[in-house]
């Protein structure tokens, strides 16, 4: 008995390796048997061959043919006492099990083992009906319809349909509520069952409630983690459901379900910050809901650092497991004293609060009501085979001719790629980023043309016939890594303009936004202000010319708050009235954590030193090298995991004058949006202007500079970008003697930064300015210089 008991533990154990597990299992159900023997313990016997079976079945080491076909052999061994008189519900779960094994069976052939595998199933619902065995039945019926799915004896048409019967019948028990993860696993089959008849209203009934299923386990995740991993799990189900509305001509239903996939943590945490209740309230109740708000979400962020550290280290000792289940404990804790807050004290006053606290889906009709009718959307979407772009306009303004494949349904339409496009995409993709991390002089220098690859590969002129010439606006919804790509820099076809750009086509130039969700957020907002500045100027003290940019900058505002060189601590930082703050305004170096994009961060003063050192403190010490021979110190930095926890009720703006603060996690298949943008938007601006590679100092200053001196006063929705883009034309077509011109306007302020720098930089200085000299006509036409900066948000 113990053998065996030890057996089942071995196989259902989670520590360790599940191959040494099965291993241990196995050769514990064999020292079982060597006591429980046919004659001696004939009912013991034989449940140790099935569980001996399901070993072998499950089995990781040894030939899977092999193992299938002991596993056979122990089912039925198990069956010559397990009879359907003697023992009917222990025979159905072995018939059920013997089912299972000879539809995956390699040995022998195929049509007869699915054969074999349909009889054993079918008895087994002999005994397994939904009144009697409810789940077990359930079960049997998704084994069914997998075996009918596969069946190669008899009409395939048929053989589907029987298996799109089976599914069904399985559903009935496996709702997406009771059983989440059955439901995900039958719905699935469900849809790519109709997928393969073409029965497209079959696929989006069995995809959709996969989805459901899936959303269901995502909202009892604990963590933000958790929640993206599930979603990554089934993002193949999303992408199912949007190609069968697609071919079912639902295409304002396809670009509600491109939406749905995409993970809603930033959307959740945006919209259960900002939801207040309704009814008058003691200010103290609405402070203690946005501090259990924030709490929550700051103990989520940090698990997450905590589960990446752990995973990418050692695993966790005896010594810090028990700080791992007080961390949890803390969370529940959190969530408790929330839920009772809003039971307590808010539910009495406003009974409907609680129910908004779950995210829904966004519907196509307020898709469209975030734009008006001089704006368009353009939504790409990623599949396994092609690239989707969605084009959303205001009614009076549908697209005049259908083009692309997908055709056209009033103001949406929808163009797809072919398979080699995507292809293409990728493998450019991956060129692209392969260059920029190892050779980033030669990137420079290929960026024009690889941009023109781009655009081909994107059919670009094609995707802008489909968008109305009236439309003075366009915001764009990348996916994936297109997130990271300049797509506003493509170069297209416009006898209007010099070399044309996208951007070149929309007056009111080109926003990006993660989401149309996040959007709809966003665009919530108002902000009225634009007086009061907050910042940060060269802290690192090695960036030649920010202290030229912020000092001409920061002359447009009153009142403002600058922290600048060394006086711009982390501590310093802290103590800053940011919720006063309209626009903030940071320059100096930025970091990108590709494996960890909450450690993203910008570098302030002290967060350096030139050797390494021990820190001890609370929260795991994380630290990087920026810079040759300097060690950052992330503890010192203003890391993405401390915007999150900012609150700027006030802020228009937000520019991120540094490298890399555009960039996002590319790696997630479920386009989780998790940057430096990200944190500023959640922590209350409407626009966020960012980079998308190392920029360079002088012409990032010079953009900077111009950019703030073309934006209005009170800037309205559209100006951040309207403003953008006229700035960055203008450093593209800045001719040499103009840049001379530009040197002497700003020669006060020049002659200002360079009194207070030394000799050998003064030096260094001058040797730059010489070798953009050298760069004529156009110094700063290399895209390089002038397309690395979007603005996202509204």
């Amino acid at each position: 008995t113990t053998q065996n008991n030890l057996g089942n533990a071995y196989n259902q154990r989670i520590v360790g390796e599940r191959a040494q597990n099965l291993e241990l299992a196995i050769a514990a159900y064999n020292l079982s048997l060597e006591v429980y023997t046919r004659q001696g313990f004939p009912e013991k016997w034989a449940t140790t061959q099935n569980n001996l079976g399901i070993a072998y079945s499950d089995r990781i080491r040894g030939e899977r043919a092999q193992n299938l076909e002991l596993a056979i052999a122990a089912y039925n061994l198990s069956l010559e006492v397990r009879t359907r008189q003697a023992f009917p519900e222990k025979w159905a779960t072995t018939q059920n099990n013997l089912g299972i094994a000879y539809s995956d069976r390699i040995v022998g052939e195929r049509a007869q083992n699915l054969e074999l595998a349909i009889a054993a199933l079918n008895l087994c619902l002999e005994v397994y009906t939904p009144e009697a065995f409810p789940y077990e039945w359930a079960g049997t019926q998704t084994n069914l319809g997998n075996a009918y799915s596969q069946r190669i004896q008899g009409e395939r048409v048929d053989n589907l349909e029987k298996a799109i019967a089976a599914y069904h019948l399985s559903l009935q028990v496996y709702t997406p509520t009771a059983f989440p993860i059955d439901c995900l696993r039958t719905g699935r089959n469900l849809g790519n069952t109709g997928k393969e008849i073409e029965d497209w209203e079959t696929a989006i009934k069995g995809y959709n409630i996969a989805i459901e299923a899936v959303e269901t386990s995502r909202s009892w995740a604990a963590t933000p983690q958790r929640k993206q991993e599930i979603m990554e799990a089934a993002i193949d189900v999303y992408i199912g459901i949007v190609q069968a509305c697609i071919n079912n001509n639902q295409l304002s239903r396809a670009l509600e379900y491109v939406e749905r996939s995409k993970t809603r943590n930033l959307v959740e945490l945006l919209a259960n910050r900002e939801r207040y209740p309704k009814g008058n309230y003691d200010q103290s109740i609405l402070t203690e809901l946005d501090r259990l708000r924030q709490a929550i979400h700051a103990e989520q962020r940090r698990l997450d650092n905590e589960e990446i550290t752990r995973n990418n280290n050692l695993q966790p000792t005896e010594k810090n497991q028990p700080q791992i289940r007080r961390d949890t404990t803390h969370l529940i804790e959190l969530q408790q004293q929330l839920d009772e807050l809003i039971e307590s004290k808010i539910t009495p006053i406003d009974p409907t609060f609680s129910l908004t606290q779950k995210v829904e889906t966004i519907p196509y009709n307020e898709i469209q009501s975030l734009i008006a009718q001089d704006t368009a959307i353009l939504e790409f979407y990623l599949t396994n085979d092609k690239i989707l772009a969605f084009i959303v306009t205001s009614p009076s303004n549908s697209p005049l001719s259908k083009g692309g494949k997908g055709g056209i349904n009033q103001e949406l339409t929808l163009w797809q790629s072919s398979p080699e496009d995507r292809e293409a995409l990728f493998n450019w993709t991956n060129d692209y980023l392969n260059i920029y991390y190892q050779n980033k002089g030669q990137w420079i220098e290929n960026l024009p043309s690889r941009l023109e690859n781009l655009a081909n590969i994107l059919q670009i002129n094609d995707l802008l016939k489909l968008i109305p010439n009236t439309i003075q606006q366009l915001i764009i919804i990348p996916h994936r890594f297109l997130h990271i790509l300049p797509l506003h820099a493509l170069p297209i076809e416009d006898k209007r303009y010099n070399n044309p750009i996208l951007q070149d086509r929309f007056p009111q130039g080109v926003n990006y936004n993660p989401s149309c969700q996040l959007l709809k957020q966003v665009k919530q907002r108002q902000r009225t202000d634009f007086n009061h500045l907050f910042a940060i100027q060269n802290p690192t003290e090695d960036l030649l010319f920010t202290d030229l940019e912020v000092t001409t900058i920061q002359q447009q505002f009153n009142p403002r708050n600058l922290l600048i060189k060394q006086k711009a601590t982390k501590t310093a930082f802290n103590q800053q009235p940011l919720n006063k703050i309209h626009c903030s305004h940071f320059s100096c170096h930025g970091y990108f954590n590709v494996n960890n994009p909450l450690n993203s961060a910008l570098i302030l003063a002290n967060a350096e030193t030139e050797t390494k050192t021990k820190v001890n403190n609370k929260r795991d010490y994380q630290e990087f090298s920026l810079r040759k021979g300097k060690i950052t110190d992330l503890s010192k930095c203003l890391t993405l995991e401390d915007i999150f926890q900012l609150d700027l009720p006030l802020s228009r703006l937000v520019t991120l004058s540094a490298c890399e603060t555009g960039l996002t996690d590319v790696q997630s298949l479920s386009d989780e949006y998790i940057g430096l943008p990200s944190g500023f938007l959640f922590s209350g601006t409407v626009s966020v202007v960012s980079s998308l590679w190392k920029v360079d100092d002088l012409s990032t200053s010079l953009l900077m500079m111009k950019f703030y001196e073309l934006l209005p006063r009170n800037p309205k929705k559209t100006e951040v970008a309207i403003s953008l883009k006229t700035s960055q034309n203008w450093l593209k077509t800045l001719t040499l003697e103009q840049f001379e011109l530009e040197l002497v306007r700003l020669e006060p302020q020049i002659n200002q930064f360079l009194s207070q720098l030394s000799k050998g930089k003064q030096l260094i200085f001058k040797e730059y300015i010489k070798l953009i000299r050298q760069r004529q006509p156009y110094p700063f036409k290399n895209p390089f210089y002038w397309s690395g900066f979007i603005t996202t948000g509204d």
